[in-house]
């Protein structure tokens, strides 16, 4: 059975998802990713998503049809995510080339508590948990969702937490792959974040221009209208106004983006 398959099967039970369905969905949908020529055919079911989201945004842009989250063929996209994304980031922090003849992981030291800001189906918890097996790793996602309870399936078999979102949890790391651009307000939301949770360590995968469900056309900040490149500025000025420095590394594309609380110069081993 391939990874797709076990992951399809294992959705299956969560949601009213046909397999053979979503197997032809996200293996067209990692095709259109990857620029190759693919069936549209077989996107039918992703392609009303983003269109029934874009419309909505169309409609009213600070009122978006959410219901698209809860569509079971969405867990099409979170592969997608999974897959092209979070297992590639996933896999190069562990690398002694992230930073320079040592991993970006090997880097951090007083990791005791991890935290995966809107997980999707779990797979980036399962591997943070492995990647960091003494600390307390949580994921957050949309309590009552088909992608919450399969996170937490996967937590009881990984000994991770689900939770419905970060408040009152500090966290030594932060994780949070494709997860800023499904903010409207990204900025408002990450100040929240770093005053609640109070990381030491941050890793960010940001993509605010690419049209994808759940990404906007334009994000606002204190009632202000932002493009994606001005939300992408905001977001780097936002971490250095709030006493955090970015930590260079041999990341492709500098992702994810490797961030450090400036009073952690003492913790960060170079």
């Amino acid at each position: 059975m391939t990874p797709l398959d076990e992951y399809l099967n294992l959705c299956a039970k969560f949601a009213d998802i046909d397999i053979d369905t979503a197997r032809r969905e996200a293996l067209a949908a990692v095709k259109r990713h990857d620029k190759k020529p693919y069936n549209p055919g077989d996107t039918v079911e992703m392609a009303s998503l983003e269109t029934k989201w874009y419309a909505s945004l169309a409609i009213d842009p600070k009122n978006p049809d959410y219901s698209v989250y809860a569509d079971p063929y969405y867990f099409c996209e979170t592969w997608l995510c999974w897959t092209k994304y979070s297992k590639r980031y996933l896999k190069d922090i562990q690398s002694s080339r992230s930073m320079f003849g040592k991993s970006i992981v090997e880097s951090m030291v007083g990791v005791g508590t991890v935290l995966d800001l809107g997980c999707g189906s779990g797979y980036t918890t399962v591997e943070l948990k492995k990647i960091f097996p003494k600390a307390d790793v949580y994921g957050t996602n949309f309590e009552g969702s088909s992608q919450y309870a399969m996170s937490s399936y996967l937590g009881n078999l990984h000994a991770f937490q689900m939770r419905g979102n970060h408040k009152g949890l500090k966290a030594d790391l932060i994780f949070a792959s494709e997860y800023f651009e499904h903010i409207q307000t990204p900025i408002e939301h990450l100040i929240e974040v770093l005053k609640d949770c109070e990381p030491k360590y941050l890793l960010f995968a940001n993509t605010f221009n690419s049209d994808a469900i759940g990404h906007f056309d334009s994000y606002l900040h204190l009632g202000n209208t932002m493009s994606g490149s001005q939300a992408g500025r905001a977001f780097g000025a936002t971490l250095k106004a709030h006493g955090y420095e970015k930590v260079p590394t041999q990341c492709w594309n500098s992702r994810p983006a490797f961030w450090k609380r400036s009073d952690c110069n003492n913790l960060l081993l170079m």
